[in-house]
């Protein structure tokens, strides 16, 4: 049975990993406070009515790195975590009318191990830090309000995930602490779920679980309402078993 819910209950527990969820989070620059391998995933607003060359070849597929949403509107980003598949852009294009964007992370990737510039070693990925900000032209009014979801099966009886939601502001104009200057915003516990299962037999408890570790998961996605930003940017960050 798939079942779809926007809100979240049972257990409200804090997700205790190695970086900060402060309600005032630090001006992070992913690629320089955290080095390594990352995923840059670039979305593109688009005017109702516009129409622009959005299925180029860069805009889908593996190694692609951009999808197009309405600049104004609600939108569904989904993401998968593959034992198979590379990073991928499944379908890129979320601007028509129930448009959805689909996304895979790969659960292993491949590391230059020995600085031989080739990529010899297989690692598995545990999961994933991801940081959001908004670019482009400056705004007071433009925002990305995201709210997770899933869809699961009859086995899960609640759940909860650790930030029930993340708004993310167009980077700011003037004034006193708005430089202007590009905020970096910590989204990765959207990918973490207090889950309680039911097994046929006993409960079983998930806390700050990875969603993808979760049993009887079927779906895992944003609902993104934006409300002006024309560029915003994801980077994917592993951490490795």
């Amino acid at each position: 049975m798939k079942i779809k819910i926007a809100t979240a209950i049972a257990l409200t527990l804090l997700l205790t990993v190695s970086v900060a969820f402060a309600a005032n989070q630090p001006r992070l620059k992913p690629g320089i406070d955290f080095s390594g391998p990352h995923f840059n995933l670039n979305v593109h607003g688009v005017p109702d009515g516009v129409t622009i060359d959005k299925l180029k070849n860069d805009s889908s597929g593996p190694g692609r790195h951009s999808i197009f949403v309405p600049l104004d509107g609600n939108v569904n980003i989904f993401f998968g975590f593959s034992e198979t598949m590379n990073w991928t852009v499944l379908d890129g294009d979320a601007t028509g009318p129930g448009g959805d964007a689909r996304i895979i992370l790969p659960a292993y990737m491949y590391l230059d191990t020995n600085s031989d510039g080739m990529e010899d070693t297989s690692k598995r990925v545990a999961y994933y830090m991801c940081y959001v900000v908004g670019l482009g032209k400056p705004s007071d009014t433009a925002l990305w309000i995201i709210y997770p979801q899933v869809a699961y099966n009859a086995s899960w009886t609640a759940y909860q995930f650790n930030q029930d939601q993340l708004t993310v502001p167009a980077h700011m104009k003037g004034g006193k602490g708005r430089t202007g200057q590009p905020v970096w915003y910590n989204a990765t516990n959207l990918f973490f779920a207090d889950v309680t299962f039911w097994n046929g037999t006993d409960y079983l408890y998930y806390t700050d679980t990875w969603i993808y570790d979760i049993p009887g998961l079927l779906d895992y996605w944003w609902s993104v309402q934006n409300t002006g930003i024309r560029l915003m940017q994801l980077r994917f960050y592993p951490v490795f078993r």
